[in-house]
Formats: C-alpha cells, structure tokens, sequence
C-alpha cells in the first residue's frame, strides 16, 4: 500500500463510517425483553418448555462461540505468506499436467504479493472492525496467487458466448455444479482457477465467479469479481421459496392472420356532437383517482417500513456469510462498449454515470443494485486493480460505482488500468507541465493471468448439464432441463406447478421437445382433469398443428391444422363418439363448417350440415346462394337455406324429399309435391320445374360426394390417431447434416452411396437397352438352341407389337367415346335451346369445346403414337437379329438359300 500522510489517514478514519454487524443491537434487546416478559405471563408448562429452549440455544451459542473463538485473530486472517513456498516437486509429473506458473512464482508476482500483505496490515490495522480482505488464495497446488491473476480473460467461438452477457451467465450457472462452503462464515480458504472449474465442473461462489468474470471480459464487458455478504438463501442457493423467474413459454395455438388493409375514405363524416352530461362520469373518475392516490400512498409508506425492516439482522450470522458474485460496471471508463450519455441542464452531452449490474454466478440470474440478496459489499477486482470499498452506506443500492474516486474505492496498484490514470498539478507547478505523458509514470501493474488457456469442447458445451440434466425446485414449481439428444423422446425441458409446497399435488405441467421427427414442440398436462394438449411445428405430412384431448378415450378430440398447407383449407376438428365438426379456412367453394352426425360406431351417417358464405366474386341472387345445406339421411331429405337478401329478415328456403332410387338405366322421376320452398320475397321469381329438378339432381350427386367424403374423413382421423401411437411410443429424433458430432456414419453412407448412384448413372448411360434380357431369364443358361432362340425372338416381338395394339387401341376407345359424347351433347342441345337461360346454356357450350379440345388432341396422339410405333418394331426386330446371344445362323443361311 502507497505511504499516506497524517491528514489522509485522518480523514479516512474520521470520516468513513463501516456497517457495524452490532448495530441493531438496542432493537434486538427490545426484541428479547418483550418475549421475555411474554414468557413470564405463560403457564408453568410452556415456561419449562421455553426454558428448556432457551438452554438449549444457550449451548448451541456456546459451541459456536468455543469453534470461532479457535479462528486467527483479525491480523492474521488472510495473512499472504512471503516465504514464497513452490510446490515444483509435488505437482511438476502430477497427473492432471499443470503447467509450470501453477506451482511457482514469478518474480513480479512476489513483489505484487509483498504489496498486497503490506497493504492487508495496513488495511486491519486501520480499520480493525472490517472483514478480512480477500487478495491472495492459494490455488490447487496450494500456491498463493493475487486474485486479479486469476481471472483469465477469455472469448470462446461459440455464438451464444459473444457477445451475450445473459448467455454466459446461464451458461455458467448451467455448466458448473454450484458448492456451498461447508462453513459459510468463514474466510474462502481456496480459489481454484477458471480452467480447473471448468474441467471439474464444480466449484464454491468464488471460483464460479472468477470463471464468469474471466468469459464476460473475454465477450468485452467491463465485468468484476465483487466480494461481500450475502443472505442464507444466496449463498446456500436454495430457491425453493423464490416464485419461478422465467415467464412461461405458451407456444400459441391460433395462427395469425394477416389482418386486411382497407383502402382510407377520401370523405369522411363528421362525428355527432356529444350533447350528453358527463359530470357523474367525472366524479366517479375523480373518487377513482383519489382511491388509486391514497393507495399509492399507503403502498410507498408500506415499503418504507419494509426497507426499514430488511435493515434488521435477520439472525446473529447475518453479516458473517462470506459469498462472491459478478457485477457489470457499465459506462466504465475502461469499458469497450459504446457508453450512454445524456444532455445536461447546460444543453451539453455528458457521459452518464457509471451503472452497475449484478450477476449472481450460480443462477445465472442478472439484476439491478436494488436486489434484497445483497447485504454488504467489501471488495471488487478484475484482471488490472484491487478496489476496496470506502463508501458509508446502509443499502447496497446507495453505492457509487465511480472507480476513480479514491475517496469511495481504494485501489491497491494505483492508476491501473491506464484509462483510469489521472494526474493533476500542483498549484506551484507550472501549468505547461501539467500535463504528463502516462508513459513516464512508473505504477506496479499486473502480470499476464498465470491460468491455463480456458476450453470448452464442443460435446461438453452441447451437452451444457453435468448430470446431462439440472433441477431447480421454486416455490410450488419444479423445473428440469435436458441436455440435446440426452432423452430418448427428444425432451429438452419440463414445467411443473404444485399447488403445494412438498411438491406431491401436480397442477400443470409443460414439456418442451426439439429434435423430433414428428416435430412435436410442446406437451400441456392438466393433472386434475387429464387435459392434455399437444403443439406441433409447421412442416408435418398431415398439416396438424394443435391437438387437444383428454385421458379418457370417450372424451371429445380436437385437431387443428395449418390451413394454408392443406388441400382441403382444414382449419380445425372436432371428433366425438357421434358428431364430427370440421371448419375450414378460404376455401374456394365457399364452405365455411361441416358437420356430420353419425350413428355408433362411426358407419351409418344420419345427417350433414354444410355452412357457406356469401358470394362476392360473382353476383348470384341471395334466394339462389345456399348459406346452408342440411341432408337428413334416415328422413330421406334435403334442406336448403339461402342467404338473406339487403335489409331481408328472413331467408328463403328450399327442401326436398328424395325420391326412390330408379332401376339400373332409368333417370330419376321427379315430383313436385315432394318440394317445398320458402320465399322471403315475394318479388323473386319462382323456380321452373326443370330449375327444381336441376337442384334435386346436383344436390343428390353432392350427397353422394359428401357420402365418400365422410367415408375417407373417418379413414384420415384414424390414420392420424395410429401415427401418433406410434410416435409416442417409437419416438425418432433426427439432427443436421451438418452436425459434427453425430452426421460422421452418415456422411460416410451418403458418401458411398453417391459415388454408386454416379456408376450406376454411367453404365447405363453408355449401355443400350436390352429388349432381349426379360425373355432369357427363363432358360437360365448362357447358349440357346435353336429352336429355343427362335421361340424367343417370336415371344419379344410379339409382346412389343401387342404393347402397340393395346396403347392405338386406347386411344381409339378414347376417341370414339369423345365423338359420340360430342353428338348427344349436340343433340341434347338442339332439342332444349329454349328451356335453358343463357348462364346454363352458355356452361353446356363451354364443355362441348372442351371435348372438341380433348378429341383433337386424343387423335393427334394416335397418330404419332402410330409412326412411333412402327419404327420402334423395326429397330428392335433388327437388333434382335444381330443379338449373338441367339442362335439364329440357319435361319439366316435359310434365309439366303
């Protein structure tokens, strides 16, 4: 420590006030005295009990007082021992291959430790009420080593670590198993360094913090050590009466619809005047605002008292539990981050004063200065200065977090790092040599960080848990994580809220899944009803994006959909033990809901409801646009009901009975008398007869469409339900072609079996096609006879000219079938030109061009086929002749002869 003079050291010891862990002393004898008397007025029973309490607590005092009387006195805890021992013997061949700056020092690294004791006895010596200061901690080959060498700054080339302070602590807090010491009030006895926490995987709030410290500051966050005391809880990390921190991730189950943008009015009307009194209105308002002010008040004064109260030793170890943590210093001079400024009252841009966060190491959890879980704080250091704090406060939030002030922060090495160094002249000096290059100051500093370079592989940083899994128990909730690929099923987290504290009555839980084949994102259990809810990414076969069911089988299901990946614009459906409901989403027929009713057993329909909506694109009538389509199956009847019509109250209506099926050949019989109509307005024209018996045609062709719908709708439900069985019980995870760790086999399989794909691809390419091959397969060996070559040169011919005659002759049914559906449609035509209006008749025209269309192109590939294929015949009958693997020389000579 730098030599003082009389009037520093005077200032310093007359004018900074410590925390006294005696403080509260006058409240806690109140406290006493108050259930001392309560006591006395109890019966005799429960004074002995008390008692006998109070003896017992008086022993357990005793004990205490008897293990801390055994601790050094102040002067000697900490003490830096400058004898200098190295341990080179016992750990330079050890297994875990240390490297030389572990167990032994350097040169400048004694003259720091001799600063750092001479500045230690001054400290004690000066303020013998304040804790012991931590600055030098003998590391695992029992070396001490000064703190600030420790920290080992270091930038890791994973994403997640750059750049992210919130990544890093969580990742910290993830990776390393958090170790409370075993006596939480006693002086740290060890600081392992960051590369020995990261290979061991666990380690006490120092070492932890030290490594956080070392990542932030590598990532270029102005990232210190800060050590001090804290609550039971923090330093115990026990969170189990903390609420759950995190917000829950409910993945949504509605999709988004773009909302559609109207074109703005270039004319607007004027809004009506408000002529109605509004006085009780504001009187209510008023009476509100003054309740909502008296709670504020009320509120503000019960947090006062609450801010009062916490000042209160919780217990007698309340100031004694030692714990270290990270803080940010945010706006710090030596920060590399872009600083925060504000505009003054002079109108100036100024730097706005240094902020701090804090990092709680083994949570991984980042909050402001006003968090509760800090009591006070001692020191603070990163990998340049030792700073010491000075500063008279109550709260840890009234804290100054400028550095250079030397009135609020001792440093031990002054004017380190550089961007703190400041220099002023003396009134006597000249003002030209006010200024001073830093390059003239001499300062002890600190040498390079004496730790090994700092590694995280990349199995060990996917893996992130020890255990491959972490725990952390709340108040009423248990949350467990997953490493990647570590659980069968692909879960990578889970949620579960109690609604008690032993954590025995589960209300809801969330699981989370990544990596699945079948895209599952999220699992919602409702223990108490048995609800439970499926979500799904967008991406699977069957478009399913939501599913909701329960436990019991005979309980309702519901299926959503992605609309916009389906054929059928499916938004969702609701399956029950005799009613499915479906609604769909744009659908270019309009159809807006179905549902169809159905008897046990899922066979025989009873009836169909088919909703749809109204007709923009095209003007169609609202007494002839359906709204509504209702086919009773064991009534045997049509129902159909339109759309209203501007200003109408009703809609019109149309039902049918279904006439007898006809004999095979025979045309359906209609019959007036089994329709019945509604007309909402009378002006609207009746229908014809032949109008009715067009409707009762089309809807008796729609019901057997909706007939085979239904019919394949059961079959796709069931379909989706056995998938999902199957998945659930066989789940398949699936992962990158570009994952290292797990695409080696593969890469190897896509590999060779390209390199095949590319011979076969060749060899085919440069052979020619054998016509010949299917027909020698038979015979099974190399030669043929004669006789047997003959047979099958005739065989492959043969099949080849029967192939042709089957292709022309399809062509030609095709042909004759369009020529004669042309002529009755011609025919049927001429004959009822009159009793169709032109909207019909204009439909029946545009099918017969639709079939000249299809007869010309029919004849058109007849042709060609015909020409293909009589050149076809002739290649291959020549190529047959000159197959030497036929033996067909005496046909030739025969030939010749």
């Amino acid at each position: 420590m730098p030599p003082k003079t009389k009037t520093q050291g005077a200032k310093k010891k007359d004018g900074i006030v410590r925390i006294d862990p005696k403080k509260h002393e006058e409240k806690l004898k109140e406290i006493e005295e108050r259930l001392t008397a309560d006591v006395l007025a109890a019966p005799e029973e429960a004074l002995d009990e008390v008692l006998l309490n109070e003896e017992e607590m008086y022993e357990e005092e005793n004990a205490v007082e008897e293990q801390y009387s055994e601790i050094e006195s102040p002067l000697a805890v900490g003490h830096i021992d400058l004898t200098f021992t190295e341990t080179a013997n016992e750990f330079a061949n050890s297994p875990q291959c240390y490297p030389p700056s572990y167990y032994t020092l350097s040169p400048k690294e004694r003259i720091l430790l001799l600063y750092a004791e001479n500045f230690r006895k001054q400290f004690v010596t000066l303020y013998p009420d304040r804790r012991p200061l931590v600055l030098a901690l003998p590391n695992e080959c029992n070396i001490q080593k000064f703190v600030c060498t420790t920290i080992r700054p270091t930038s890791f080339i994973y994403i997640p670590l750059i750049g992210s302070e919130i990544e890093c602590a969580k990742f910290v807090a993830d990776f390393i198993i958090y170790e409370p010491p075993e006596d939480i009030m006693k002086f740290p006895t060890r600081l392992v360094s960051p590369a020995s926490t990261l290979r061991k995987r666990r380690g006490n709030s120092f070492e932890i913090a030290t490594l956080l410290c070392s990542m932030l500051i590598g990532a270029g966050y102005p990232a210190m050590v800060v050590s001090g005391i804290a609550r039971a809880e923090t330093v115990l990390n026990d969170q189990r009466n903390v609420p759950y921190p995190h917000q829950i991730k409910e993945v949504k189950t509605e999709e988004k619809e773009n909302p559609k943008i109207w074109a703005g009015q270039k004319y607007k009307l004027r809004t009506i005047p408000d002529l109605e009194s509004h006085l009780e209105e504001n009187i209510v308002e008023m009476m509100k605002q003054k309740e909502e002010d008296e709670k504020r008040l009320r509120l503000e004064a019960e947090r006062l008292e609450l801010e009062e109260m916490e000042l209160i030793a919780v217990d007698r170890y309340h100031f004694r539990r030692s714990h270290a943590w990270v803080v940010i210093v945010d706006n710090a001079p030596w920060s590399i981050k872009p600083k925060k400024t504000y505009v003054n009252d002079e109108g100036d841009e100024v730097l706005a004063p240094p902020k701090a966060r804090f990092i709680e190491p083994s949570t991984g959890f980042i909050c402001d200065t006003h968090c509760k879980q800090y009591i006070i704080i001692d020191s603070v250091w990163d990998h340049q200065n030792y700073y010491v704090n000075m500063q008279n406060y109550q709260r840890v939030s009234e804290l100054r977090w400028n550095l250079q002030d030397n009135k609020d922060w001792e440093h031990i090495l002054p004017g380190e790092p550089p961007e703190m160094r400041s220099f002023t002249a003396g009134s006597d000096e000249n003002i030209s040599e006010s200024i001073r290059s830093l390059g003239e100051e001499k300062h002890l500093d600190t040498i390079r960080s004496w730790v090994d370079k700092l590694h995280i592989g990349l199995k060990e940083f996917e893996e992130r848990f020890p255990h491959l899994q972490k725990t952390i128990y709340y108040a009423g909730a248990v949350h467990e994580r997953f490493s990647r690929y570590s659980q069968r099923d692909g879960k990578s987290e889970q949620l579960t809220l109690y609604n008690d504290d032993e954590y025995k009555e589960p209300s809801i839980r969330w699981q989370y899944y990544e990596n699945r084949s079948d895209l599952l994102q999220q699992i919602k259990l409702f223990c108490e009803n048995g609800k439970i809810e499926e979500t799904f990414y967008k991406g699977r076969n069957d478009s399913l994006r939501f599913m909701e069911y329960n436990r019991d089988p005979n309980e309702p299901k519901t299926l959503h959909f992605y609309p916009t990946t389906r054929v059928d614009s499916l938004k969702n459906l609701s399956v029950s033990g005799e009613r499915i409901v479906l609604n769909y989403s744009n659908r270019a027929d309009l159809c807006t809901l179905k549902e169809f009713e159905f008897k046990p057993g899922g066979q025989a329909l009873k009836k169909t409801i088919e909703k749809f909506k109204r007709q923009t694109v095209r003007y169609v009538p609202a007494y002839k646009d359906i709204a509504e389509r209702t086919i009773d199956f064991d009534q045997g009847k049509i129902l159909l009901k339109f759309h209203y019509a501007l200003g109408a109250l009703t809609s019109s209506t149309l039902s049918f009975t279904k006439p007898a099926k006809p004999d095979y050949g025979h045309e359906i019989q209609f019959d007036p008398q089994l329709t019945k109509s509604y007309k909402a307005n009378l002006s609207d024209p009746d229908p014809t007869p032949l109008e009715l018996y067009n409707v009762l045609l089309e809807e008796l062709r729609n019901e057997e469409k909706v007939r085979k719908q239904f019919d394949k709708l059961i079959e796709e439900i069931n379909g989706i339900f056995d998938i999902r069985k199957q998945e659930i019980k066989h789940p398949i995870l699936k992962f990158s072609i570009f994952d290292p760790l797990r695409n080696a086999a593969a890469k190897e399989l896509r590999i060779r079996e390209a390199v095949e794909e590319e011979a076969f691809k060749y060899e085919m390419s440069i052979k020619p096609a054998d016509f010949l091959a299917p027909y020698l397969i038979s015979y099974k060996k190399p030669s043929l006879t004669y006789e047997e070559s003959w047979a099958a040169y005739n065989e492959c011919l043969f099949e080849l000219k029967t192939r042709f005659v089957r292709l022309l002759n399809d062509l030609q049914r095709q042909y004759e079938d369009l020529t004669s559906e042309a002529k009755s449609l011609q025919n049927f035509l001429n004959k009822f030109e009159d009793q169709f209006d032109n909207y019909n008749y204009e439909k029946l025209v545009e099918q017969a061009d639709v079939i000249a269309l299809h007869k010309r192109m029919i004849q058109q590939r007849l042709t060609l086929a015909h020409e293909e294929s009589q050149k076809k015949y002739e290649t291959v009958k020549k190529s047959l002749l000159r197959d030497p693997r036929l033996n067909l020389n005496r046909t030739m000579s025969r030939a010749e002869d």
